[in-house]
Formats: structure tokens, C-alpha cells, sequence
């Protein structure tokens, strides 16, 4: 199908705001007689506050108030389990948790109040990592876990246990009986943060008329409103929720995190805009962080390199507040067989309660987790049968009539597993190594696939109106914070309507009280959600177009159409009217109005999916599949232990390609994004449980010397038939397996095996040094 717009590279349309400096973003926002807020954060990890003396702070100069849990008069907040107070109340759960805020005049106030309030504490025994907090004698966290609201799916089970997530298919144990060989493997996937650009910032206004206005930096508007107006107990109408800009999310902004603080702050002094501008440092341990993965696997394989069952247990460290985690625990256990399939499967992911910082989504949503473990074992298991890494992934590849875990059956439309691993075997392996006694060459691969985890019924709403230049105006409620979707949103259109993209003008702003809702900007959900969203909605105006050439051109409907310059008739084309006549009210020769402004709506909510059964798992939960497969070239100095990729390849099956340099730009950023944490970067504890790398002189994310001598996207087309134009979504894929090929490149050039991240070159000498 040939295509005007799809397929095309154009430029951003937000490019010229944002190289200018003129895109406006939360923090840049002023308002008159507007207060600042700081807040005093925990030193400890678990601990009951005994109590706060504020009388000293009290005197700063421009003080306005300090507010503690004591001064709560809202209901707990979550999205998914209601756990937490936007500020701590008699507990506190991980070193960061807000125990008192100052609002005051200036920042300057603010933060020398905060240095002056005094807290005492009974600290508790408390717990960093998963595989400790489901131990018997492990502090409890939460001691009321089962009487908290939650959503129906989700099923804690005590000791620090919030949700429990199970697979079963087949006869497990029989097949693990009969099966050639059993392969264990333990992993470990540590605790790193977003390191968005931008950090968080929230300013809210609380009228006198009982209403909230809230600017924030979100990726999930709609998902803020609905909560600030549970925790108030106001209609949701009475809460505007504005989002300019976002200067990066990564997961890290769909989680509510500041917002039901700052609206609470503002509701202590009415008629003030409160403004909480979080600092680099805060970012680590006043938002969420991500990852915080164990897992044990155990796989039964026949001897001519078949998997035949799998009994997997992955523990996820929430922190010290699940929300949000009881999705990443149900991501990963749908993924935790990777692109494979697998006909007997025992899968039981657990959410617990940690003492850190709370964990949530993250580029991925469990899918980097589960194919970390899961790639690393394929890797265990063709190196045990001694067959090709490559022959072996493809024996046992997805493909159409093949079950995914869920039991998801396979179609053409699911894309091309077998290709993604062919076209990256092809680049990774074709040339010969290049090796010295000092430099070694070692080459991975790693494939994948991912699904946005979302619930069954995630809306998407697209609104355009025909304008008198001849332009469209387009409201979607998806958050643009640099991936590029109003542009990819903008061709769509533009294709839709057979109009040039130029023409499209998409609003930069989300707002509730007029945007059409968005369930939230994540999961990869944008291009395909919202896309069928403008397609319906430009049928839509497409229909009242050709309405309204009807009634002024004076002939049937069913032969009007229409370009950028005119409305016509299809069978004779010089009976016409120029577009922009008909866009506001046109005017016959009597002076009559015979039409009415051109608006077209479109809303898309996906169908036929369906609730998993809560006992196997198994159910159409997932509306798309995206998979790929990544490899990577690494030469590492044996002298040093330092590496560098040399290459770094994603064959990717995504749909149909919107616009090629925003998806090559889109993947390759995530790619580099899972470096990182790949190389370097990981949040580490002190003795009190508090991070202690909270900046990016100690957490090291990627630096210029960091990044592949090569980077390579290849796009492989196959349509997704419910997409616009058949495309899927891509936006975290990229993120997804690039650990675990590394860590095959590795063990291919030494011959060790690493079974979490980050490898640094000490590791690398300590083992070889081990291995001599």
C-alpha cells in the first residue's frame, strides 16, 4: 500500500520551541504571591517517628506553614492499592519518605526552615533486597496489608507479600521427570533510577470554590486527577490537571509521586499556588526508582535442544509502597518466557514490600527484567547442549499456530520472531574477529518481545476541527516528553485526512478540562491507542465534510469529496467549493447559515480482551505483541578489564514505521538508556538504608566514551492488523534485551558467566583472575 505521509521522515514539530529555548515546561511557570515548598525527608529506612519539633522553623523568616502527617486530613493514595499517605503518618517506610513540608515566601525560606525542624525516631530493623524481605525472621513492613483498598486482580499473601502472580500450564512434573536435563540459573537485576532531564516539579492552586487546579510534569494527567479527587473526596470535576512539556519520563512520571503532596500542601493555604520543585539529589530517593529483580529459573530441556517446561520464581523489591508494582509483577510474569514457547510452565512472581525508595515503571515494565533472566538462560542452556546459540533460539521461536505463557496462540500479523533473530545473526556474526593476546573479541545475542501491560479497557480520545485557513487543529490527551508522538500523531492525521502534515496543528498542552482522555503516556501505547483514536476521529470529520459539500454543492454524499484545496464532486470535479468556506458556517446567496462548524471525534478502546484467569494465568490479556532481537560486538582489554561495544545491533518487527528517524532515534535511545544500567549504573545502600550515589557525580550514566561505535536499527514491517496503517508501538523495546546481550558477548569472549548488572572492569579482572 503506497502511502503519502507513513513511512516518511518529517521534521519535529515541536523541534523549534524546544532548540529556541521556548517550550515551557512546569518549573519555568510563575505565578503571583506563589510559596515554595521543601520537604523534610527520612534519614531512616523503617522507623516509627516519635515526634517533630517545627517550633524553631516556625521562626524563619517567610514561613507560611509546616505540615506534617499529623495534618492529614486526606485518604491513603493509590492507583492500584491504597498503602501510603502523601506524607509519612506515625511510620516511616524507606530513607526519603516526605515527614514534614515547609511553605514559604521563597525557596531560600523554605529550605533553611527545613534545616531547623527536628525529628526523633525509633528505628526498626529494616530490609533492602527481595530475596531478604520474604525471609521468616525479615521485619514487617506493612502489618495491615490485607485490609488496604486495592484493585480485584491483585492478591497479597502476607510477610511483606503484596501481590502474587501465577502461571500453570501442562504437567510440570512429569515433564521435568522425563526431561534430558534440568538447567538452574539465579539473577539478579538491581535498583537504578530514570535520571529523566527534566526532575519532577508540581504547582497546585486550591480555590475557594473547592477546586484543585494542579501543572505538573506527567505522563499520566488523567490518572492525577482521579486520584487527588478520591483523596479529597471532590468530583472529579473539580480537579484541572495541566501538562506542558515533559523533559523525559521513562516510566518514571506515569506513577503518581508528588502531586497528591503538593495538592495538599495547597489546600493548606487557599487561594496560594504551591509550587514543589524536587532537586537532582531528591530525584533518587523522593520519586521512584526502577528494576530491583531475583529470579530462579529452572529449565527442562530435551536433549535435541527442545525447552519443554519451565518453574520460574521472581521476586520483585517494591519499596516501601507497591501502586504502580503489582503491574510490573503481572509484566513480568507474562513475559518470563521470553519469545519462546514453552507447553508446561510453573511461573510465580511475587511483589514485596522493601524498605526503599518505591519501585516503578521503567522503560518496559518488567519485560528487561524477565528477558534478562530468561536470555541468560537460553545462553546456559545452548552452551550445556553445546548448540549454536542462534540454531537454538530458533528452534524454539514464536511463530504463528505457537502459544505465547499466557496461551495467546500466534498469527502472521504477530510479527517475525524467526526474522529479528536471522537478521541480527547475519550482522553480528558475518565478519571474522579481530582479536590480539591483549584484546579479546566477544560476541551475544538476546531476543525479545513485549506487550503494553495495560488494563483491558485503556481509552484513548482524539478531537480535530476543521479550521478557516484550511488548517486542522488536533487534541489527543498523550504527553509529548521527547519520543517524538506529536509529530508521528501529526502524519497519521495528516494521512487520514489526505491533507499535508503541515497542515496538521497538534495542541501541546494537555489539560483535562479539555483534552480528550488519555488513559496515560505509556507502555509504548501512544502510536497505536491514540493513532486508532485520530483515524476514527477523521472519519468522523471526513463524514461532516462531505455532509456539508453535499448540502452547499447541492448533490448526494456519496459523491462529495475533498482535497487541501477544495470540496467537490467526484464525478465532476468543476463543481466545487474552496475547504476553507465550509469550515465555520457557510453562507448561501440568501445570507443563510446552511452549515455549522466542522469537529470531528474519535475514541478507541481495544476489544475482546479479557481478565487472566487468576489460578493458570492463561487468557487474551494482550492486545499486541512487539518482538526483536539485539545483538552486540564487545572488545574487551584483558589488561584492564575495560570493554566497549563495538556494535550494537536491534532488529525490530514494529508495524508499520510512522516516521524512520523518530523510531531509529526512539530505539537507539533505549538501547543506550540499557547500557547504563548495563556498565555502570546501579543505586547503592548505606548501613541506615539510604542511597548514597543520589547525584550524577557517583550514580554514572552513559558518557560520550560510552557509547557503540556502531549502532544499528533494522525495521522489519510486518502490519499489525489493529494498528493505524499497521503499526505497533516501539518505544521502550529497544530497552528491553540489551543487558543480557552484553552479558552473552561477554561470556563468549571469556568464557565466565555474569548473572547480574552492572559488570564493571574490576568485576571483569577479579574473575579472570579467579579463572587463572
Amino acid at each position: 500500500m503506497e502511502f503519502s505521509y507513513i513511512g516518511k521522515n518529517y521534521k519535529r514539530v515541536d523541534s523549534f520551541e524546544k532548540v529556541t529555548g521556548n517550550a515551557v515546561f512546569t518549573d519555568d511557570m510563575k505565578f503571583p504571591g506563589m510559596l515554595f515548598a521543601k520537604v523534610l525527608r527520612s534519614p531512616i529506612a523503617h522507623g516509627k517517628i516519635l515526634e517533630i519539633d517545627i517550633s524553631n522553623a516556625l521562626k524563619i523568616k517567610g514561613v507560611v506553614k509546616i505540615v506534617t502527617g499529623k495534618d492529614l486530613d486526606v485518604k491513603r493514595v493509590g492507583a492500584c492499592i491504597q498503602d501510603q499517605y502523601p506524607i509519612a503518618k506515625d511510620k516511616v517506610r524507606y530513607a526519603g519518605e516526605p515527614v514534614a513540608c515547609v511553605i514559604a515566601t521563597s525557596k531560600y525560606a523554605a529550605e533553611e526552615a527545613v534545616k531547623e525542624i527536628k525529628v526523633e525516631y525509633e528505628e526498626f530493623p529494616f530490609v533492602i533486597y527481595p530475596q531478604e524481605a520474604i525471609k521468616e525472621n525479615s521485619p514487617i513492613i506493612h502489618e495491615n496489608v490485607f485490609e488496604y483498598e486495592r484493585a480485584g486482580f491483585i492478591k497479597p499473601e502476607g510477610k511483606n507479600c503484596f501481590h502474587h502472580f501465577k502461571i500453570r500450564r501442562g504437567n510440570i512434573e512429569n515433564t521435568f521427570k522425563n526431561a534430558y536435563k534440568i538447567i538452574t540459573g539465579e539473577y539478579w537485576v538491581p535498583y537504578v533510577h530514570h535520571v529523566q532531564l527534566e526532575p519532577h516539579c508540581a504547582i497546585a492552586l486550591y480555590g475557594y470554590d473547592n477546586t484543585f487546579t494542579i501543572y505538573t510534569s506527567s505522563q499520566a494527567p488523567f490518572v492525577v486527577q482521579n486520584i487527588v479527587s478520591k483523596i479529597h473526596s471532590l468530583p472529579l470535576s473539580n480537579v484541572r490537571v495541566i501538562v506542558p512539556y515533559v523533559g523525559g519520563g521513562f516510566g518514571g512520571k506515569s506513577d503518581v509521586t508528588i502531586e497528591p503532596l503538593v495538592s495538599f500542601l495547597a489546600k493548606m493555604v487557599p487561594g496560594r499556588y504551591v509550587k514543589l520543585s524536587l532537586t537532582r539529589e531528591e530525584m533518587f530517593e523522593g520519586t521512584n526508582v526502577g528494576r530491583g529483580v531475583f529470579a530462579k529459573y529452572e529449565t527442562a530441556v530435551s536433549q535435541e535442544g527442545k525447552i519443554l517446561g519451565l518453574k520460574a520464581q521472581i521476586l520483585l523489591g517494591a519499596g516501601g509502597y507497591a501502586d504502580y508494582a503489582v503491574n510490573i509483577v503481572n509484566g513480568i510474569g507474562m513475559s518470563a518466557t521470553g519469545p519462546y514457547e514453552i507447553d508446561n510452565l510453573q511461573i510465580d512472581v511475587y511483589g514485596v514490600y522493601t524498605n526503599t525508595p518505591p519501585t516503578g515503571a521503567f522503560r518496559g515494565y518488567g519485560h528487561p527484567e524477565a528477558h534478562f533472566t530468561c536470555e541468560l538462560q537460553m545462553e546456559k542452556i545452548a552452551r550445556e547442549l553445546k548448540i549454536d546459540p542462534v540454531e537454538f533460539r530458533l528452534k524454539n521461536i514464536l511463530g504463528p499456530g505457537k502459544k505465547n505463557a499466557i496461551g495467546q496462540v500466534m498469527n502472521e500479523n504477530s510479527g517475525r520472531f524467526d526474522l529479528c533473530v536471522k537478521k541480527v545473526a547475519e550482522e553480528i556474526f558475518k565478519e571474522p574477529r579481530e582479536e590480539n593476546k591483549d584484546l579479546l573479541i566477544g560476541r551475544g545475542i538476546a531476543a525479545y518481545m513485549k506487550t503494553p501491560i495495560m488494563p483491558n479497557n485503556a481509552q484513548s480520545g482524539a478531537v480535530m476541527k476543521l479550521n478557516e485557513d484550511k488548517s486542522i487543529t488536533l487534541y489527543v490527551g498523550a504527553i509529548e516528553m521527547g519520543q517524538g508522538t506529536y509529530t508521528a500523531l501529526s502524519q497519521i492525521a495528516a494521512e487520514a485526512l489526505n491533507l499535508p502534515v503541515e497542515k496538521i496543528k497538534i495542541v501541546k498542552q494537555v489539560d483535562t478540562s479539555f483534552s480528550p482522555y488519555e488513559w496515560q503516556t505509556v507502555a509504548s501505547h501512544t502510536t497505536w491507542g491514540v493513532g486508532n483514536a485520530i483515524l476514527i476521529a477523521a472519519k468522523d470529520l471526513s463524514s461532516k465534510i462531505k455532509k456539508a459539500g453535499s448540502r452547499v454543492l447541492k448533490i448526494p454524499e456519496n459523491e462529495v469529496d475533498f482535497n487541501i484545496d477544495y470540496v467537490f464532486s467526484k464525478i465532476n470535479p468543476s463543481i466545487k467549493v474552496e475547504l476553507e468556506k465550509i469550515a465555520s458556517g457557510y453562507v448561501d446567496e440568501k445570507g443563510s447559515a446552511i452549515t455549522s462548524p466542522l469537529i470531528g471525534e474519535g475514541s478507541f478502546v481495544p476489544s475482546g480482551l479479557e481478565f487472566l484467569d487468576p489460578e493458570t494465568g492463561q487468557g487474551n490479556a494482550a492486545a499486541d505483541w512487539t518482538c526483536g532481537c539485539v545483538g552486540v560486538e564487545v572488545e574487551i582489554d584483558k589488561n584492564t578489564g575495560r570493554y566497549h561495544i563495538k556494535k550494537l545491533v536491534n532488529a525490530i518487527d514494529a508495524g508499520k514505521i510512522i516516521n524512520p528517524k523518530i523510531a531509529r532515534d526512539q530505539v537507539i535511545g533505549a538501547m543506550i538508556q540499557a547500557l547504563g544500567a548495563t556498565i555502570s549504573e546501579v543505586l547503592i545502600f548505606s548501613d541506615k538504608g539510604k542511597i548514597r550515589n543520589n547525584d550524577l557525580v557517583d550514580y554514572k550514566i552513559p558518557g560520550i566514551e560510552d557509547i557503540p561505535d556502531e549502532a544499528k536499527v533494522i525495521f522489519i514491517e510486518t502490519p499489525e492488523e489493529t494498528g493505524p496503517y499497521g503499526a505497533r508501538g516501539l518505544g521502550e523495546h529497544g530497552a528491553v534485551a540489551v543487558s543480557p546481550a552484553i552479558l552473552n558477548a561477554l561470556y563468549d569472549a571469556l568464557k565466565i558467566s555474569f548473572n547480574q548488572i552492572p559488570v564493571t572492569p574490576e568485576q571483569i579482572l577479579k574473575a579472570l583472575e579467579e579463572v587463572k
